[in-house]
Formats: C-alpha cells, structure tokens, sequence
C-alpha cells in the first residue's frame, strides 16, 4: 500500500546527521510516511549507510542521484545538482505529498503532522521554519523575523515593490502588509488568497479550527512540503539552477503559483538545523566561495536572489521547468533506464 507521504532528504555532505535524522522520524507521531534518501556519495557509502535502516521500522528508499542534462564543460568547478537530486527524490516517492528536509536537521515529533494537517485541508503545499538552536526563546525571535516583507518566505521583490510575495506573483494590489517606519510587516491575519478563514483539522479533537497561517511567497527547501501532482504540473525543479547553491526552491515555489496552487507558511512548524565541526555550511565543507555567482548556463550572475527576480519578473508565465524531461514519464521507466 503506498504511504500519504513520501519525506525526501538529498545529501552530498562527508557526514550527515544520519542518527539524528532517523531517530527523529521515528518518533513522529504521523507515521504513514516512507523516507527517500538521495546521496550523491552513495557509490563511495551504499553498504555502509544501508546498514543503519535495519533499527528503524518506517520504509526507506535509498538511491543515488540521476545524471544531470548538462555537459561536462558546464559541470566543471560548479557546486552540486540540488534541483537534480530533489527531482531524483521525486521519481522515486509514491506519496501524495512530498515533504523535504535538509541532511542535518532534528525534526520535533509533530514535524509531519503539521504539513499533513495544511494538505488534509485541501492545501498544496507549506512552508516551515528553519532554525540552529533548541531555545524557545530564539525560536520565538525568529518567527517575528518571518513578519517582515522580503525575509525568506516571501517571493524575492524589487526595492520599491512593498507587497508580499503571493501579491507580486498575482500582480494585484495587496491588502497583507503594514508600514511600520522603513520597514514593511505582514499583517496577522487569518484568510487565505481569497478572504476565506483558513481552517485546519485538529488531530485530537476531531474538529477543524482557525489557524493562525499565511499565504506563503517562497517555500523553504529545508522545511516544505508539496503535494505530488502539483511538482509533476511544474515538471520539477529547475535544473538550470544546478551549479549554485540555493533559490531554486524560491523560483519552484513561484512556478507553483503560477500553476495554481495554493501554498501556506506556518511559523509554528520548524526544523532544527544542528551545525558543529562536520556539519558547516557548504561553502566552507567544499571551498566553493570562488563559484558563487556561476550557473550552468555558464554565464556570471550578482546573486542567486538577482537571478530568481529576473526569472520573476522577465519570464512572466513561466511555470513549467525542464523542457529536456518528463518528470512523469521518468517516475514510470525502469530504474536502471534513470542511470
């Protein structure tokens, strides 16, 4: 029988959390759930990694990444196919929703149960938080930062562009915001893109009740969930984001909207990223500062958030990704045709 969700994690990290990362799925209180691993290293760690799945009771698919639709003239001295490995994941999930998280994150028992809870409603997708500290009182401080216009979960904007991103993408006027001196605030509010007050079943009374969640700009790739017919409209993620770091999840998200889905940001739902010694940020793990603004397309851009906007703002009615490959198609091939 196939599971409602498939949980998708992709990895090129030497060391990913891995006990960390199983022990807390097995702890989720929702568990009709499978666990899609793509792992870059996997020719270089199969048998070792595949011996850790025995203690855990949840069904896991481990694979490695399919190859990627560019030549080696544009892979070489780029940063690592995320868009590529995230489509992976997708060929191989069987769920109706696709929930991701990044390889060195903690998950509270109630991870899963609050993006089932936004898809049980009839949503298509959510955005979560995403934080490096266990402090309630830090997370507290961090969720206030998601208020304000421009931060991570909302579409990138142009400086004179104060509307939220859900606004900018529809391009209509936006009743969501607040001035409050420079700055520009999302106001607390409980409707969603239409006006209607946004219910949202309660696992333990039974009942729906009104949820404090807003319409959500940019999805979060550590954090986020979508539901499986609306990545296959999309076609993926953008593969000509491969060779960057970041944003392909921001332009996802606005090819999303664009094919109509319906996506929420819940500031209650959060991961926890746990850095230390073998778990830094890419850059440093990879030496990959000298390829910042490199792309696949081989030409030099000023940043990922540059890039996205003009993707945003240039390429008006694009929603569909990757016109080399049919996602769907690809998710009914044999596995051996992938690689």
């Amino acid at each position: 029988m196939e599971p409602l969700v498939s949980v998708n994690m992709c990895t090129i990290r030497p060391v990913p959390r891995w006990k960390q990362m199983l022990d807390s799925l097995e702890a989720q209180k929702f568990t009709d759930f499978e666990y899609v691993i793509v792992d870059a290293l996997y020719d270089k760690r199969k048998g070792e990694v595949k011996k850790l799945f025995k203690d855990y009771s949840f069904p896991i698919v481990y694979v490695k990444d399919k190859p990627w639709f560019h030549s080696d003239k544009e892979r070489f001295g780029t940063r690592p196919g995320l868009s590529s490995a995230r489509n992976t994941g997708v060929i191989h999930s069987q769920g109706r929703l696709i929930v991701w998280h990044d390889d060195n994150s903690w998950l509270p028992p109630d991870w899963l149960s609050s993006h089932v809870k936004v898809f049980d409603a009839g949503f298509d997708g959510m955005a979560g938080m995403s934080h490096g500290t266990y402090s309630s009182k830090a997370l507290e401080e961090y969720r206030e930062r998601y208020d304000e216009v421009g931060h991570l979960n909302w579409a990138p904007k142009q400086k004179e562009d104060d509307r939220c991103g859900p606004c900018q993408v529809a391009n209509k006027p936006c009743p969501h915001v607040e001035k409050k001196g420079k700055k520009t605030f999302i106001k607390d509010y409980r409707e969603d893109y239409n006006g209607n007050v946004i219910m949202i079943p309660d696992f333990e009374s039974g009942k729906n009740v009104e949820h404090n969640i807003l319409p959500v700009g940019w999805l979060y790739g550590t954090n986020m969930s979508i539901r499986t017919k609306f990545v296959l409209k999309i076609n993926g993620f953008p593969e000509e984001f491969c060779g960057q770091m970041g944003s392909e999840d921001s332009f996802t998200t606005i090819c999303l909207q664009r094919a109509g889905a319906k996506l929420l940001l819940d500031k209650k739902c959060y991961v926890i990223h746990v850095s230390d010694e073998d778990h830094k940020g890419m850059n440093t793990i990879f030496d990959f500062t000298n390829n910042e603004l490199m792309l696949m397309d081989g030409k030099m851009h000023f940043s990922n958030e540059k890039y996205v906007q003009n993707l945003l703002f240039k390429e008006k009615s694009r929603f569909r990704n990757n016109p080399q490959f049919n996602l769907r198609e690809m998710r009914t091939q044999k596995l051996e045709e992938l690689y």
